[in-house]
Formats: structure tokens, C-alpha cells, sequence
């Protein structure tokens, strides 16, 4: 679903739904110890590189009612973006929504299927879950500009800075403030509301089909990715059980 989603944001034609949602699958399942998996991973990302190109060009003709073309007025009437930057624009788009979008949904599920009540009051509960399900360990690296001294230590300038999101937000000074999965001020995540729309689509709909849902593997037997930039599983096996 947030490939679909993002997808028809961006303007991709509803006939390239199928092989989107292909290459947004063997983006979000690469495995780095598979040469299988980096094969389909390479072959996604020239397709997405690929299908992003002629969307740009054929939104020039005939634009629409989405991000895409959007970003073609933008550049035609202003010069403020160029062809490549439009693509990349686009695949930005679609791995950041897809990637943090579904690893989200599957830790929200693996949280509320070894729950007793797992969806209970969903909307009462939504918020919490949500946090606590977050993806993303690091926020986006900064460099120092400058030489920095944090407490004992000395941050030379010109080093990577990687700020923990999840420190942060299990900081016991947080005191109610709301989480920083999706960043504050002027760079708050622009797909924080599809996120939600999203979640509260998928989320309560599979127990809905599904009620009485379960881990098909004990909870320990959770394989989580061997990654520092997204916290999400391998796989979810459950029994569909109604």
C-alpha cells in the first residue's frame, strides 16, 4: 500500500501500478548478503530511475493533479529545478515514504500481535504505538561546521553527526513531548500525514479481516534487518487464522 499511495501522489500511471509495487518490494526486502537480492534491488531502482523519467516527461504535455507535475511548473516557470533533479526528487520521495512507511506498519503489528488485547482501543491507543514502533534510529547526518565539546567530548569539524531519535525519545527528561520520528519545525517530515493515513488504514484492517491473527514463530524468533539506518524486520510470519 504506500508504494500504490505514494505512486498516485507522484502521478505514476495507474497501468505501472504492478511493477511499482515490485520494485518497491525488492527495495524494502534487499538483503546485502544476497547477490539475488542486489540483483533485483539494481534492477528496481533502473526501472524507478527509468519509469520517474518518462513521468516527467509525459506530465510537461499533459500535467495532472499531482506531485510530479507540480514540480515540472516549478521548473518550467522558474528554472529552480533541473531534469535530474526532478527524478531524484521523485525517487526520494518514494524510497523515503516506502521504506519508513512499511517498516512502521510490520513493527506496529509484531508490537500488537504479542499483545493480549492487540488492537483493543486503537484510537485511543494509536499514538503510543506508533512511537514506540518507530523506524527510524538517526535522524538525517549532520556535519560540525565548527569544533563542538559535548559534555567530555570534542566534536572536530568537518565530522559526521548522528543524532538518536531513539535516545531522544527514551530520554526521561522528554516529560510528554511528542516524538521526533517525524522531525520538528520547518523540516517536519512532508509524509507524516500520509504515514498516519496510511497506518490507520492497514493496521486496523487486518484484524478486521483477520481477528484472530497471530505470530506464526515465538516472538524471540523475530529477525530484525542488520541496519543502522531503518529499525525493521526481515520478515512477519503469521497464521491468517479467522
Amino acid at each position: 500500500m504506500p508504494a500504490l499511495v505514494i505512486g498516485e501522489l507522484l502521478g505514476v500511471p495507474a497501468d505501472r501500478h504492478g511493477e511499482l509495487r515490485d520494485a518497491a518490494t525488492a527495495m524494502a526486502t534487499f538483503d546485502a548478503s544476497s547477490n539475488e537480492s542486489a540483483t533485483r534491488l539494481a534492477e528496481a531502482v533502473a526501472w524507478l530511475a527509468k519509469t520517474f523519467t518518462n513521468v516527467v516527461r509525459s506530465k510537461r504535455d499533459e500535467p495532472g493533479d499531482d506531485l510530479i507535475s507540480g514540480w515540472v511548473r516549478t521548473r518550467d516557470d522558474a528554472d529552480l529545478l533541473s531534469e535530474d533533479e526532478l527524478v531524484s526528487l521523485a525517487f526520494l520521495m518514494m524510497l523515503a515514504g516506502l521504506e519508513n512507511a512499511a517498516h512502521l506498519c510490520s513493527n506496529i503489528f509484531a508490537a500488537l500481535l504479542t499483545s493480549k488485547d492487540p488492537l483493543g482501543d486503537w484510537s485511543a491507543r494509536r499514538r503510543e504505538v506508533i512511537d514506540a514502533a518507530n523506524p527510524l534510529p538517526f535522524a538525517i547526518r549532520r556535519f560540525a561546521v565548527e569544533d563542538m565539546t559535548i559534555g567530555d567530548h570534542t566534536i572536530p569539524k568537518g565530522d559526521t553527526v548522528l543524532l538518536s531519535l531513539f535516545g531522544a525519545d527514551s530520554d526521561p527528561a522528554r516529560a510528554g513531548r511528542p516524538s521526533l520520528m517525524f522531525g520538528r519545525g520547518p523540516h517536519y517530515c512532508l509524509g507524516a500525514q500520509v504515514t498516519d493515513l496510511i497506518v490507520d488504514v492497514v493496521i486496523p484492517e487486518l484484524f478486521v479481516r483477520y481477528p484472530h491473527v497471530r505470530l506464526a514463530i515465538a516472538e524471540p524468533e523475530l529477525e530484525y534487518r542488520s541496519s543502522w539506518r531503518a529499525h525493521g524486520l526481515v520478515t512477519l510470519p503469521v497464521t491468517l487464522a479467522r
